[in-house]
Parts: C-alpha cells; structure tokens; sequence
C-alpha cells in the first residue's frame, strides 16, 4: 500500500468535509434562476435591495479582502451611467449587450 491507515483517514474528513461545502452552495447556484434573474450580477443588486445598510457596508468589507484585485479594477473602472442597470453580453451575440433595469418596488413571486 502506498499511503498509511492516517494518511487515508485525513483524505477521507477532507473529502467529506467538501462534500459538506459544495452542498452549502448547491441551492445558491439556482438561486438567481429561481428568481428569474438573469445573471448573477442581477442577484446581487436584488440581494442588496433586500438588506439594511449596515449589511452591505459588511458585504463590501468582505468582498474587498476577498476579491483584492478584483476590487481594484472596480474601482480604476469609471461608474456606470445608469445605476442599478446591468449589461449581459450573451455568448451566441457577443456585439450586443442586453440591459435589465432592477425597480427596487418590483415584486417576484418564489414558487418551490
């Protein structure tokens, strides 16, 4: 045998213990489709519409340690000219972008 009796049983929790957090985010992936949302980026201002303003200063704190670079290219990045407007480039017509308006008074029905 290869590898000892430990070395299996260590493998073994960290596959399990991923099993555990792919499953904690398998209803976040249809979360956005389940809403009849478009995108993810469509989601996210929904999610931010929902939720007091100490949550997204929380949020933000979160996302820029995590997303350090990612953040720094939002910000080098001009605003958009529309807030709360989301472009979708789809991937069969890549010229012309799809634009959604999110009203904040809009309501979803959510069916399970």
């Amino acid at each position: 045998m290869s590898i000892t009796y430990r070395e299996a049983k260590r493998i073994l929790a960290k596959q399990e213990e991923a099993r555990e957090i792919i499953n904690s985010y398998r209803g976040m992936e249809t979360l956005g489709k389940r809403l009849q949302l478009k995108n993810n980026k469509e989601l996210i201002l929904k999610l931010f519409e929902i939720e007091g303003d100490q949550s997204i200063v929380e949020v933000f704190t979160h996302l820029k340690a995590l997303y350090e670079e990612q953040w720094g290219d939002a910000e080098a990045t001009a605003p958009p000219e529309v807030p709360g407007q989301v472009n979708e480039v789809l991937s069969s017509d890549k010229d012309t972008p799809v634009s959604t308006k999110i009203d904040s008074e809009e309501t979803i029905e959510v069916t399970n």
